[in-house]
């Protein structure tokens, strides 16, 4: 997957994800992938880490909710009664836990990556902001805020990182819709830390 050079494993995986998602997804995922890679250079991350869990976030994410939900229960990462109403929300842990287990993929940074990108949490690592913040600015998406959200992502991952939560939360709030304590969790734990993480 790298700019002028693609390996066969790289066509083998893309390939393989292609045939998983929509073409417009498909055109997501390689946008999070770019968008990575370029975070990861800039905050000094592993860009192949980042080109790894930026191809692979969404790998559940066109599966139906009836069996997001049924995954979710059998592999026991069900954590609130919020994902049982909005089984979408599974999308992340049970991407990774398929990934581990169809693809043989076992990069815990990457895992962690792919598990936390809708929903963030305390204490996620470098890898995992980054691929948060790369699926919320990636081209391709819109909505209020977005242009101050990608200057900050390339001047303070931590500062913007706490910019997405709180879009996250200000987008649920106006539109009515649930909003996951996990979500919660992660946009107290970082305005604890401050700026220093």
């Amino acid at each position: 997957m790298k700019q002028g050079h693609v390996s066969k494993q790289d066509f083998v995986l893309e390939n393989e994800i292609r045939k998983r998602l929509t073409p417009a997804r498909f055109c997501h995922v390689l946008a999070v992938r770019d968008c990575a890679v370029r975070l990861a250079g800039r905050h000094g991350g592993s860009k192949e880490e980042a080109e790894l869990a930026g191809i692979l976030h969404d790998y559940a994410r066109d599966l139906p909710e009836a069996e997001l939900l049924r995954l979710g229960e059998e592999e026991g990462l069900i954590t609130c009664e919020v994902e049982r109403q909005v089984p979408l929300l599974l999308h992340g842990p049970v991407g990774a836990r398929l990934v581990r287990r169809e693809l043989g993929i076992n990069d815990p940074r990457v895992l962690e990556a792919i598990s936390l990108h809708t929903l963030g949490s305390p204490g996620m690592g470098r890898l995992a902001k980054i691929i948060y913040i790369a699926d919320m600015i990636a081209e391709g998406r819109s909505f209020p805020g977005l242009a101050e959200l990608r200057r900050k992502a390339f001047e303070s991952l931590p500062e913007a990182l706490l910019l997405g939560f709180a879009s996250t939360i200000r987008y649920c709030l106006e539109s009515g819709r649930l909003i996951h304590p996990q979500t919660i969790a992660a946009w107290n734990y970082f305005l604890r830390e401050g700026k220093e993480f």
